[in-house]
Parts: structure tokens; sequence; C-alpha cells
């Protein structure tokens, strides 16, 4: 993804566009906080202590808890296969790695150049947020998914001369399924690319597409759809997007070093792919949707709109590392074990994804939190093989 013109949503606005070099086939682990070893200011328990299962009740302040793998019953050998992975380069391309239990931070490593302050590119991770803000809209009443997208925007009406757009809504943006063909691969010469480079006008070049489907007919990936979703909602809501997230989302979570992307043309936020932020908090972001969307006795996002928004729309989208994922509103889901993909919520993995490496697991059924960043494609998707088919199966209850 192209660097765009603005980074927005650091206390006081915007700020300078930040331009960040990708590093490419890393192999060592430069700095780890396994277990104990975290700088988070938290104290861990005795790797003998069984500790109590009291994580419904528990969420971090500043900082988090700590405790070993074994302690909430992760073999540490099972962890080590990521660095060992790294180093001998079977794995390359990953920034950073943590794993959270029971509310306990038991591996936290960074790699290459990383470390736990970076604020790092989320890429297409930005979406899945996206949804959680659109969740808090239409938990306040400003939102109605069900809405067309031009009763919103009703700017946008000439966009397309198709009269399929004046049906597309809320909803099949969310889903993927609006049918308008906003490709992204090839990216050369792609509509993304062109929005990704453009000073013009972002929700614009989304809705102005050719469509090759009836609006809710057809799953396509549509990052500019997610755009003019964004557009949408932050336009109901009259805030600005960054800004509905930062008071609603963020700070709450205690998360104050994020910034979105903006369009220079008129502020628009790249809710496609345009989040920046720490690997560390995008944890908690995890913690949130691993607790229904309750957060220190507030219900950020209700448990309606998680429940929803987690529940798959599209069976068998996609692939990631070999496991078959489907989609909802915004996320990806897996499956715990060998049952198919549209297994029931409690044996569900949520997923968020982005391009080179990013992504984000939550898996309610074993109070599991897994976020690891990155700098390239490559190997892209081995940590959903490594979580699903290897650290899922060795959790001990």
């Amino acid at each position: 993804m192209t660097p765009f013109p603005v980074a927005a949503d650091r206390e006081g606005g915007a700020v300078p566009r930040v331009r960040r070099l990708l590093r490419w086939g890393l192999a060592c682990a430069a700095t780890a906080f396994i277990a104990c070893g975290g700088s988070d200011g938290a104290v861990g328990a005795s790797s003998a202590t069984i500790l109590p299962p009291d994580a419904a009740t528990y969420f971090p302040d500043a900082t988090w808890r700590t405790a070993t793998p074994e302690q909430v019953g992760i073999p540490s050998s099972v962890l080590a296969r990521v660095d060992q992975r790294l180093s001998s380069r079977t794995w390359r391309g990953l920034d950073s790695f943590i794993v959270i239990r029971g509310g306990y931070l038991v591996h936290e490593a960074y790699y290459g150049a990383s470390s736990r302050d970076h604020v790092h590119t989320m890429q297409s991770v930005s979406k899945s947020v996206t949804s959680l803000v659109t969740g808090v809209a239409s938990d306040m009443g400003a939102v109605d998914i069900d809405t067309t997208v031009l009763s919103i925007l009703p700017q946008y009406a000439d966009a397309s001369p198709d009269p399929r757009l004046t049906r597309v809504t809320l909803r099949h943006l969310l889903e993927m399924r609006s049918g308008i063909n906003f490709y992204e691969n090839p990216y050369a010469g792609s509509p993304l690319e062109t929005l990704n480079t453009s000073a013009g006008d972002w929700v614009r070049i989304a809705l102005e597409q050719p469509f090759n489907a009836e609006p809710g007919a057809r799953w396509q990936y549509n990052s500019g759809g997610v755009i003019a979703l964004g557009a949408a909602v932050a336009q109901a809501a009259s805030t600005p997007f960054y800004l509905l997230a930062r008071e609603r989302l963020f700070t709450p979570l205690g998360i104050t070093s994020q910034y979105w992307f903006v369009s220079g043309y008129d502020a628009t936020v790249h809710t496609g792919g345009g989040l920046n932020m720490r690997a560390i908090d995008l944890a908690r972001v995890g913690y949130l949707v691993l607790r229904q969307g309750q957060w220190n006795g507030r219900q950020i996002v209700s448990r309606d709109w998680l429940s929803r928004s987690t529940a798959p729309v599209t069976a068998a989208a996609s692939q990631f590392g070999g496991v078959t994922v489907d989609y909802g509103f915004l996320w990806w889901l897996a499956s715990v074990g060998p049952t198919p993909s549209t297994a029931p919520a409690d044996n569900r993995v949520i997923i968020a994804a982005g391009n080179m490496n990013q992504f984000l697991f939550v898996v309610p059924s074993r109070d599991l939190v897994v976020v690891n960043t990155g700098s390239s494609n490559d190997s892209f998707g081995v940590t959903v093989d490594f979580v699903v088919r290897e650290l899922i199966p060795a959790l001990s209850p």
C-alpha cells in the first residue's frame, strides 16, 4: 500500500506524512519479552503457580499482567517454534508475535528493527477495526446498516450510471457483496492503485467502478467499498471517522499512539487499510472482542453487533496458509479443530488480516488473543496455519 498524503488522529489532528521503510527477509529476534520478562511493568507469577481463571473480570490498565506460558496451559516449546522458524528462515517477514491467554501476556517478541514502541501499519486489519467503529455508530443509533449508501452520501449519485448503485447498502459494503468490481489483484493498474495514488476523491473512485454482480449476490474483496463505508458512517454520525474511532474505541481501551492515513483532498479516512498502531495495542482490540465488547465495566460495542459481525456470511471466501476462512462483516473466520469453518460461534477463530503479514486472532473458546505484524508477504499466512493447527491443539483447558 502506498503511503497517503496526510496522517491524522494523534491529539491535535493532522500530522506530517509518515513514510516507513519496509524491511524484507527478517530472520532473528532482536527484542523479546517472554513470560515474566515483559517491560509492561507487571510482575509475573512463579512458574509453579496455577493461575486462577479470573479473566472474565480482568482488564489491563496501562500495563498487562504477565505469566509463563505453562501457567496458562501453553507449552513453551510450541511458542519457541516461532523464533526457531524465523531464525532458520523457514518463515520470513515477521515483525512481532504476541500471545495473551486468560488476560495474561505470556509471549511478546519483536524481530529485526521492530520494537514495542513501533507504530506499525495495520494494512487491511484496518477493515476489522472499521467494522467495530461501524458497530459503535450502529449502537448509538446513528447508522442503520440496511440504509443505502447514496441516502447518506447523495453527492455521489452521479458516480455511476448503473442503477445498481442506488441499491448498495452499508450491509453490502460490510459483507463485501456490493457488486462493484473494485478489483485489487493484480495491483498494478487496479482501482486500488488508482485510489492509493490519487490526490482526488477516494469515495468517488470507489463508487464509480463498474458493476459485475447484483448487490448482495457475489462476494469480492473490495477495499474501496470499506472507504465508502467509513465516509458514510462519519457522515451519519456527524463526526470525522478517526475522531469517532478515537473517542468511542481507542481512548476507552487506553490506546493513544494510533493514527490513520487520510485523503488530502477531503480528509476521508483510509478505512480500507490506513490504520497504524502498536502491535501490543492491537492486542487490546482483540481482547475487547474476546470480552464481547466490554471493557472494564463499560460496553464499548454491543454483544449483538459482535455476534452479527463475526458470524459467517460467505463460506470459504479464501484461504490463509492452507486454512479455509469464511467472511462476516469485515472479519475473517476459521474454525477450531477439524469441523467446517461454518462452525458454531463457540468454535470459531475470529481473524483480522492484512497485507504483509498483519494478523489478529481471537479465539473465545480458548480465551486466547494472538497478534503478529510483518513487513513483507514472504511466508504470508504461516501464522494462521500455526495458530489453528499447532497452537490451539496444544492448549490445556
